[in-house]
């Protein structure tokens, strides 16, 4: 500070340096305006001086001094007025440095006259009361620039020479030995005043350097507590901590908000019974909470550990409240509103067991519960079901209708299985449209009672959006432990079951039973071998006439699919393509199919085409069965209209807006179709005229009883007659005898196929010899 100062001072003449500390130089300068008061007592008595002295003395000198020094009074009196009247808040160093230089001009000139009028009175009068006076008023008015004087410590060593050496001077030329023995004192006057100067001026920079750093300090605290009530207020937790007494000490606004408290209650000081009470009284907190939290606190005030307490309030909050020592025996209380929280965590563990769409139980709730089924079975010996539930059709329901009305057919069937089954049973949502069951402590006739009861329900039409759906249930049952002794080995089996009650015909239930094993794993060799034959190319196509009742001429051939295995010999169709169906092979053997179809043909005689099943499945993959068709014709060069499919009923029951696409863009080619087996299942004249058929195949059970039944002639004749309106041809199926072709071609048929014709063999046995001719 003192090399601040010093840089200061030198300042005067040639300005502010690097580092210039201006505003301690204006509180310098400040200080030798601090008083204006001050000034007037010592400008009285500088005035008195010279003119006690010229009333003394009668000398015209003294006189003219009193006149300059009561000039030099009033000028430094108009400069302390005008500084103090001026807006000095905004002044720089050159403002400062003119005040600062008018008041050292004003004091200088005072003193320097008081100090001539002194040296006057001893040197030029031998009048002791002009002696006196003038020694007196120098001393005094000397003494007095020490003190006012002391921030500018240069000023007081100029004004002190230019008072006291004139003095000492006129003592020391006096002829009073005693004058002179002053006058040498004088000087050592001089000397300690500037040391008493200096030593005020550092105490003074010390005050000021203290002032300076107590303004910081105070300014930094105040920052700090700014800082401190910001962070503590904004703080997403309560907070409030409590001495040893329990006595509150500080709380921040989220604890006074989450409790409610008021400000009076809110005041350091307040003890913590206070604030309960309130909290019992208002109703934010039972009585009993406020027990368990008094026993947190006295917890925490004996071991000195963190413990946790959650409360609900009455208006459903839920607080997590945190107890943790504090300094000095204290208690530090935290407050999380948790109630977005525990709710958020709620619908997480919500997600986390239960079905989103359906509220069912997830497969994970499935997989927790048959484990707790299995170990309750090990203790008390209770055995149970497991039910496996597959919906029928509602693949159907999401392609045709959307996954919109599929979703809402889903949430539907999991309130009609919950409302046909026990409080105690576990329904859950495995996946899709498959739900299992579990039962506890059920037997075979409760077991069956339930899933009759799920069927029923099932059996219901769904009204959704004026759409009338409907979605039957099959159920798989397996009991434990009978059926199963892991929950992996009760779930295949239940799996087995269904497969069978689809296979049963659907809408239906199936417990397991042991042959169902077997033959579930005599299936899944089957389609072990069958991927390998597909693989290695062991597939073969046979192929069976279709001939002309009236010429008696082959016009096409059906392809048949045959499969020789290794071991099991040649393996029937009917059995390894619902195998391929189920596995997903169905469409890479369908395929190969008409490939080999198309290309076998075009060896053929040009009349001559070739009818080829196609899977419904097949159907469901649209630019597949679309581009496998057309590759196979251009590959082969066979012409189009030489090639039929041939599809089922079933395949129009499932699809009709997707079929008639596939069909309408393969006729736009020159394909035509033929619909196979017909007279079975769901069969439908509408289909003949909803559908653009070029042949209707009637199956070989009218065949049969063509002789013996009047209804099989019936039918036959029927539709003999409607696909001739329909510019359709009619092939029967399934002619041994000649007496059955007779019957049917005069019932109206066009062509036949049987073994009265030919059996179905290998290309290499059929195509060297000509088909005989009927006549």
């Amino acid at each position: 500070m003192a090399g601040t100062l010093k840089r200061m001072w030198n300042a005067r003449t040639r300005g502010p340096g690097e580092g210039f500390d201006l505003p301690s130089y204006v509180l310098l300068v400040n200080s030798l305006f601090s008083s204006p008061a001050s000034i007037i007592p010592g400008g009285v008595a500088g005035i008195l001086t010279p003119f006690l002295c010229w009333v003394s003395t009668g000398l015209d000198l003294f006189l003219d001094l009193t006149v300059l020094v009561a000039i030099v009074v009033v000028l430094r009196l108009l400069t302390f007025i005008s500084y103090h009247r001026s807006d000095r808040s905004k002044d720089g160093y050159e403002e400062t440095r003119r005040w600062d230089r008018d008041y050292f001009l004003g004091a200088t000139a005072f003193s320097a006259v008081l100090g001539y009028s002194c040296y006057a009175a001893l040197t030029h009068t031998d009048d002791p009361a002009a002696h006196i006076t003038s020694v007196a008023s120098t001393i005094a008015i000397a003494s007095g620039y020490v003190s006012r004087n002391a921030g500018r410590p240069k000023f007081v060593a100029v004004q002190l020479l230019t008072f006291c050496v004139p003095m000492a001077i006129g003592l020391i030329q006096a002829h009073n030995v005693y004058y002179q023995y002053i006058g040498y004192f004088a000087f050592l006057y001089v000397a300690a005043n500037i040391a008493i100067t200096n030593s005020l001026h550092r105490n003074l920079l010390a005050l000021s350097d203290a002032t300076k750093q107590s303004k910081a300090l105070a300014s930094a605290l105040h920052s700090q507590n700014l800082t401190l009530d910001a962070a503590l207020n904004t703080m997403i937790h309560g907070l409030a901590m409590f001495d040893r007494d329990l006595k509150l000490a500080v709380s921040n606004a989220p604890h006074r908000a989450l409790y409610g408290l008021p400000e009076t209650l809110a005041l350091p000081g307040t003890p913590i019974t206070a604030i309960g009470r309130f909290l019992v009284e208002r109703q934010v907190v039972a009585a009993g909470q406020l027990r368990d939290l008094r026993e947190a606190l006295a917890e925490i005030q004996s071991t000195q550990q963190t413990t946790s307490r959650e409360i609900q309030t009455r208006g459903g909050r839920v607080l997590v409240v945190t107890f943790a020592p504090a300094a000095e025996g204290g208690v530090l209380m935290s407050t999380e509103d948790a109630t977005e929280r525990k709710a958020t965590e709620a619908r997480i563990e919500q997600m986390a067991r239960f079905d989103e769409l359906t509220g069912l139980a997830n497969r994970f709730e499935y997989n927790r519960n048959i484990a707790d089924s299995f170990g309750r079975m090990e203790r008390t010996g209770e055995a149970f079901a497991l039910l496996y539930v597959d919906l029928d059709g509602f693949k159907q329901v999401n392609d045709n209708l959307g996954h919109d009305i599929g979703d809402r057919v889903l949430t539907e069937t999991g309130n009609r299985l919950r409302a046909a089954i026990r409080g105690s049973d576990l329904l859950a949502r495995f996946g899709g449209d498959e739900f299992l069951l579990i039962l506890p402590g059920a037997n075979h006739a409760i077991v069956t009672v339930i899933a009759q009861r799920m069927i029923d329900a099932m059996s219901k039409a769904f009204i959704l959006d004026n759409k009338t759906v409907y979605v039957t249930a099959s159920i798989g049952i397996a009991m434990a432990p009978s059926d199963g002794a892991t929950p992996a080995d009760l779930l295949r089996h239940a799996d087995t079951a269904l497969y069978k009650a689809k296979a049963a015909g659907r809408n239906t239930l199936m417990f397991f039973n042991p042959a169902m094993a077997e033959e579930m794993l005599e299936r899944h060799e089957i389609e072990v071998d069958l991927r390998k034959a597909c693989e290695s190319g062991s597939l073969e196509l046979y192929y069976q006439p279709i001939i002309d009742l009236r010429t008696g001429e082959t016009v096409s051939r059906e392809a048949l699919m045959r499969w020789r295995h290794p071991t099991r010999g040649m393996v029937p169709a009917g059995l390894f393509i619902p195998v391929a169906e189920q596995s997903g092979l169905i469409a890479a053997i369908g395929d190969w199919a008409i490939r080999q179809a198309c290309k076998d043909a075009a060896a053929w005689e040009e009349h001559v085409g070739v009818s080829v099943n196609v899977s419904p499945l097949q159907f469901r993959e649209p630019r597949r069965i679309v581009e496998t068709v057309k590759d196979a014709l251009i590959a082969s060069n066979l012409g189009s209209r030489r090639l039929t499919l041939e599809v089922t009923e079933s395949l129009l029951i499932e699809d009709n807006k997707t079929t008639l696409g596939v069909i309408d863009e393969l006729r736009t080619l020159g394909v035509t179709f033929a619909l196979d087996d017909f007279g079975t299942g769901y069969s439908s004249l509408a289909y003949l005229s909803t559908y653009p058929f070029a042949q209707v195949k009637i199956d070989q059970s009218f065949t049969r009883t063509v002789h013996s039944s009047e209804a099989s002639k019936a039918i036959i004749e029927a539709v003999c007659q409607l696909a001739r309106r329909l510019s359709m041809n009619v092939v029967v199926e399934g002619i041994e005898t000649e007496q059955q072709r007779i019957a049917v071609q005069l019932l109206g048929a066009q062509r036949a196929q049987g073994y009265l014709f030919g059996r179905p063999e290998p290309l290499t046995n059929s195509q060297p010899r000509k088909d005989r001719n009927v006549a």
